[in-house]
C-alpha cells in the first residue's frame, strides 16, 4: 500500500471513530455538499458576491484603524485606543468559533446573514457614538461582524475549490488591496485627518449603507442553492426542528460549546487587557482590578483544558486537531508568532512615520502604513499561482518565514529619524512579502490535512491563533509604549525643560505636538520614539524565529483535485443520499450522476 493509500485510510480510519462517537459531519456540511452540486449557475453569482465582499471589507481593514484612531483622539482617550485595539483583536479571534459552528449546524447562508447584521449594528454604533464607552460597544459588534464575514469567505471558497486551485482563490480575493492602496488613503484624509471634527464619523457610516448591497448576491445564492437541495431532499431536515425551543437552544449551545468559548475569550481578553490598561490605573499593576482582572483571566486559561477534556461533549479544541502536526503546526508554531510579531511592527508604524516624519500628511502616513498590506496582497497572489505550478506548499513557505525576518531586521536597522523614504518602505515592503506568502499558505496546509466535516473549524481555530497571536503583539506594544515610550518621553524631554502637562499631552495625543522642526523638544521627542521603536522591533524579530522552526516539521500535501489531501471526497462531486423530507432521517442510497465543479 502506498504511503498516500496508507494516509488516507488511517485518516478514513479515524474519522468512522470520530462518527461512532457523535462527531458525524453536521446539517450545514451536508447542506454546503448537497448546494454545491446542484448549484448551477449560481456559483458564478457566489463567486461576485464573494468578490464584492472582499472589496469592501478591504475597504474597511485599510480605512476603519483610522477613523478609530481619530474618534479615540477625538473623546481625548488614544492611551485608551490600545486597550480597544486588543478587544478587538480578541474578539476578532474568538468570534470565529461560534460564527463557524453556526454554517456547520445552520448553513452558509445563515453564516454570512449573522455576521452581515452584526456588521452593520456596529458600523451605525460607532458612527453615532458621543463617548468612549459606546465607542467600544460599538467596535465589540463591528469585531464580530468582520471576524464573521472573514471566516464565511474561507469557509465557503473551502466548499467551492479543489486543493490545487484554493490558493488562487483565497489569494484573489485579496485583490481588492491593491486597489484600496491607492483610494484609501484619499478617503481618510478627507474624513479622519482632522480628529477634532466629526467628518470621521462618515467612515463606518457609509459602510453601514454599503456592506448589505455588497454581501446580498453571495446570502441569496447560498439561500438559494441550499432551499433547492432541501426541495430535492439532498440535505436533511434540521433536528432543532423537531426540539422545543429550550431543547434547541440547549443544543445549539452544546454544539459551539459556549461555555469553552467562554472561558476562551474571558481568560485572553482579561490576561491582555491589564497589560494597556496599566498606564491609566491609579496604582498601575498594583491596582486592585489589574490584581483581579490577571487573577480571573489566569484562573479562566488554565480551566480550559479541563473543561475541554472533561467537560465539553464538543469541545472547541478536538483531540485530532491539536494532535495533527499539519494542523497544530500551522496554527500554533507559525500563525500565532508571526502575526504577533507583525502586529508589533505594525501597531505603532502609523504614528512612528507622523512623529519622526512631520512633513508627511496624513495621506503619506496611511500609504506607509498600508505599503504591508499592498505587498501582502501581490506576493500572496503569486504564492497561489506558485503552488498551481508546484502543487507543493512547504518549502515556499519556509521561505516566506525567513524573507520575514529579513524585512523586521531591515526595519531594526532602518527605523530612525535620518532614513530616506525608501529605507524606510522598503522593509515594509520585504516583509509583506514573507506575510504574504505565510498567510496564505498556513491556511490551506491546514485546510488540506482534514477531511471536509471539520474544514471550518479547522480554519477557525488556525485564524484564532493566528488573531491571538496579533492580540498579544498589539498588548506587548502597549506594555512597551506604557514602559519605555512614557519613561524615554519623561527622561529626553524633561531633559530639555518640557514640564510634566506637556509630557502627558505628547503621549496622549503624539499628531498634535506644535514643537517646530529642529527644536531641541522636537528632537528630543523623535528620538524618544525612535527608541520605543527599536525595542518594540527586537521583540518581533525574537518572535519571528519560532515559524521558521515550525515550518521544518510540516508534511508536504501534494495538492489535487479533491476537496482536501487525505481523503477521496470531490468538490461538487456524487450526491448519493436521499433523505426523508419529513423528518430527515431515513438515510438512503441512490446512484445519481456526478455533478461536476463549473
Amino acid at each position: 500500500m502506498s504511503e498516500k493509500h496508507e494516509e488516507r485510510a488511517s485518516v478514513e480510519s479515524s474519522d468512522e471513530s470520530l462518527v461512532a462517537k457523535g462527531d458525524a459531519p453536521q446539517v450545514g456540511v451536508l447542506a454546503a455538499e448537497a448546494a454545491r452540486s446542484v448549484a448551477g449557475w449560481k456559483i458564478w453569482v457566489a463567486f461576485l458576491g464573494i468578490a464584492l465582499v472582499a472589496y469592501v471589507t478591504g475597504l474597511d481593514n485599510n480605512t476603519m484603524y483610522a477613523y478609530l484612531q481619530a474618534a479615540a483622539t477625538h473623546m481625548n482617550k488614544y492611551p485608551l485606543y490600545i486597550a480597544v485595539s486588543t478587544t478587538q483583536g480578541v474578539i476578532i479571534a474568538v468570534g470565529k468559533f461560534p460564527v463557524a459552528k453556526l454554517a456547520d449546524v445552520f448553513g452558509r447562508a445563515e453564516g454570512y446573514a449573522i455576521s452581515l447584521f452584526m456588521y452593520i449594528i456596529g458600523f451605525i454604533i460607532i458612527a453615532s457614538c458621543q463617548n468612549f464607552g459606546a465607542l467600544i460597544a460599538g467596535t465589540v459588534f463591528y469585531a464580530f461582524g468582520n471576524t464573521g464575514t472573514q471566516i464565511m469567505q474561507q469557509i465557503v471558497l473551502a466548499d467551492i475549490t479543489t486543493t490545487k486551485w484554493r490558493g488562487v482563490a483565497v489569494s484573489l480575493i485579496t485583490l481588492p488591496y491593491i486597489i484600496n492602496f491607492g483610494v484609501a488613503p484619499l478617503i481618510t484624509q478627507d474624513l479622519a485627518s482632522n480628529s477634532l471634527s466629526n467628518l470621521w464619523r462618515w467612515g463606518p457610516g457609509s459602510f453601514a449603507i454599503v456592506f448589505p448591497v455588497a454581501a446580498a448576491p453571495i446570502i441569496l445564492s447560498l439561500a438559494l442553492t441550499q432551499r433547492k437541495a432541501k426541495k430535492e431532499a439532498l440535505a436533511p431536515r434540521h433536528p432543532y426542528l423537531s426540539m422545543s425551543p429550550l431543547q434547541g437552544l440547549k443544543a445549539f449551545l452544546v454544539d459551539i460549546d459556549a461555555l469553552g468559548l467562554l472561558l476562551l475569550c474571558a481568560g485572553f481578553l482579561l490576561i491582555l487587557l491589564p497589560l494597556s490598561l496599566e498606564s491609566v490605573a491609579a496604582k498601575g499593576y498594583e491596582s486592585p482590578h489589574i490584581d483581579v482582572m490577571f487573577a480571573v483571566g489566569g484562573a479562566c486559561i488554565v480551566a480550559l483544558p479541563f473543561q475541554q477534556y472533561f467537560l465539553s461533549p464538543k469541545p472547541i479544541f478536538r483531540r485530532h486537531f491539536v494532535l495533527n502536526k499539519d494542523v497544530a503546526i500551522p496554527a500554533l508554531a507559525i500563525g500565532f508568532f508571526d502575526f504577533a510579531s507583525f502586529y508589533i511592527s505594525w501597531t505603532p508604524a502609523y504614528y512612528w512615520v507622523q512623529v519622526t516624519h512631520p512633513d508627511w500628511t496624513v495621506k503619506d502616513a496611511t500609504y506607509f502604513s498600508n505599503t504591508q498590506s499592498l505587498s501582502l496582497t501581490i506576493f500572496g497572489i503569486a504564492a497561489g499561482f506558485i503552488i498551481l505550478g508546484l502543487k507543493r506548499y512547504k518549502y515556499l513557505l519556509l521561505a516566506g518565514t525567513c524573507i520575514r525576518m529579513l524585512g523586521l531586521g531591515l526595519m531594526i536597522r532602518y527605523r530612525d529619524a535620518t532614513s530616506t523614504t525608501a529605507q524606510v518602505v522598503i522593509p515594509q515592503i520585504i516583509q509583506g512579502m514573507g506575510g504574504g506568502i505565510q498567510g496564505l499558505l498556513i491556511q490551506l496546509a491546514a485546510q488540506v490535512s482534514v477531511r471536509h466535516q471539520h474544514v471550518a473549524m479547522v480554519t477557525a481555530f488556525v485564524l484564532l491563533m493566528t488573531e491571538l497571536g496579533g492580540s498579544v503583539g498589539s498588548a506587548i506594544v502597549g506594555a512597551i509604549q506604557n514602559k519605555v515610550l512614557l519613561t524615554q518621553l519623561n527622561e529626553k524631554l524633561g531633559a530639555v525643560g518640557v514640564s510634566a502637562a506637556e509630557i502627558t499631552s505628547a503621549f496622549a495625543s503624539p499628531t498634535t505636538v506644535t514643537w517646530a522642526v529642529g527644536s531641541p523638544e522636537r528632537n528630543a521627542f523623535i528620538a524618544a520614539w525612535n527608541e520605543y521603536m527599536h525595542v518594540v522591533l527586537i521583540a518581533g524579530i525574537c518572535l519571528a524565529a519560532v515559524p521558521i522552526i515550525g515550518t521544518l516539521f510540516l508534511t508536504d500535501h501534494k495538492l489535487g483535485d479533491g476537496q482536501n489531501c487525505v481523503s477521496d471526497e470531490l468538490v461538487g462531486g456524487r450526491i448519493n443520499r436521499r433523505y426523508d423530507r419529513d423528518d430527515g432521517q431515513g438515510l438512503q442510497y441512490e446512484n445519481r450522476p456526478e455533478h461536476t465543479h463549473a
